[in-house]
């Protein structure tokens, strides 16, 4: 596996119809509140409209608040994004800045702000892999690289004027670059369990509606105190299985041939923030994100392909992120136009005027 810090190097080299991603995501222990951090940069492809620009992207989450999902967004020219020296990691938009090991950023519109200052401490300096081996080989129209895993966040984090003090909370940091997004797009990410500390899930699930036969591709990766299961991988990968029976909730399945796990996730509508991505060729996708979500899982295994499943233990958290893309919005989720910086403070009101930077 590549390095973290090489995994992280920016792959825009200056073309028409890209974009560029690096997020973070930090979840407090105990899974009241969490918060979401997104650095980008974009260019239109040719003939598409729009102009090129960076853009930071904020979300806090806050179940014990009036306000329990806040999102907020900063436009940029492009050239307010800069990067370190050839060969190393470390990229700026205006005053935030993401380098190995820490990063801070303020946003603010619509009267709102978000503010952070952290550092954080990877379990190892290599990127790992969530994907089917030899993935990142293929012409996919995006890439992703997951540079951290396991990470502990400390530092502040400022809302609103109230400032949180950020110890050991779990998160990751993940790179994501392409000419084309995906359209459809479900995300689980759960780094803590209650009757494991050591376990740790991911949940992907992506098809592309460019090619309407193409198959929906869902790895899933677990890890408990005993082993790893490594559903992202062939042949296992073929029999997961999810779905989505109604907004906020995701339901999934994996086996091998000698274990098992079924699962569900879900979160208060309430705890949605939206986002509007916008393609290179100039389409959207519809993102709704809460990272405050509840997760159940169940294990089973059999000693043999023939033999009868048993139960296996069962592992429960309320700290996880959950996400959702798709070509349409959400029903009751109030998404922040690809042009604007925060959403209205209550349904049907007219957005606020774009407030370029912060």
């Amino acid at each position: 596996m590549p390095s973290s810090e090489r995994a992280n190097l920016p792959r825009w080299k200056g073309q028409q119809g890209f974009f560029e991603i690096w997020f973070l995501c930090v979840l407090d222990p105990g899974g009241e509140r969490a918060w979401w951090f997104r650095y980008t940069i974009f260019t239109p492809a040719p003939g598409a409209p729009g102009e090129p620009r960076a853009l930071l992207w904020a979300a806090a989450f806050d179940c014990a608040t009036a306000t329990p999902a806040l999102g907020l967004k900063a436009i940029h020219p492009l050239s307010h994004f800069s990067t370190e020296a050839p060969g190393r990691f470390g990229i700026r938009i205006g005053d935030a800045e993401l380098a190995p090991g820490r990063c801070h950023g303020r946003v603010a519109s619509g009267g709102h702000s978000i503010e952070w200052d952290l550092r954080y401490t990877p379990e190892t300096a290599e990127a790992v892999r969530r994907a089917p081996r030899g993935a990142d080989l293929l012409p996919l129209t995006t890439h992703v690289a997951h540079a951290h895993d396991d990470i502990a966040f400390t530092g502040a984090v400022t809302v609103d004027g109230h400032r949180y003090d950020v110890q050991g909370a779990p998160g990751l940091q993940k790179h994501l670059w392409g000419h084309r997004r995906l359209e459809e797009l479900t995300w689980l990410y759960v780094p803590r369990f209650q009757e494991d500390p050591e376990a740790r899930l991911e949940v992907l699930s992506v098809r592309s509606r460019q090619h309407p036969l193409s198959p929906r591709l869902s790895p899933i990766y677990l890890r408990t105190a005993r082993r790893e299961h490594r559903f992202h991988e062939a042949p296992d990968m073929l029999l997961t299985r999810l779905q989505s029976p109604q907004p906020g909730e995701l339901c999934f399945q994996a086996r091998s041939a000698t274990v098992a796990v079924k699962g569900r996730a879900w979160c208060d509508p309430k705890t949605l923030v939206g986002y509007v991505y916008r393609d290179p060729t100039g389409w959207d996708v519809h993102v709704a994100q809460s990272d405050v979500a509840t997760c159940e899982l169940e294990r089973f295994t059999r000693p043999h392909p023939f033999a009868a499943w048993r139960p296996d233990g069962r592992l429960t958290s309320t700290v996880g992120a959950l996400e959702f893309h798709a070509p349409e919005p959400l029903e009751g989720v109030r998404y922040i136009g690809w042009d604007e910086t925060s959403v209205s403070e209550a349904p049907g009101e007219a957005p606020p005027a774009v407030a370029k930077g912060a």
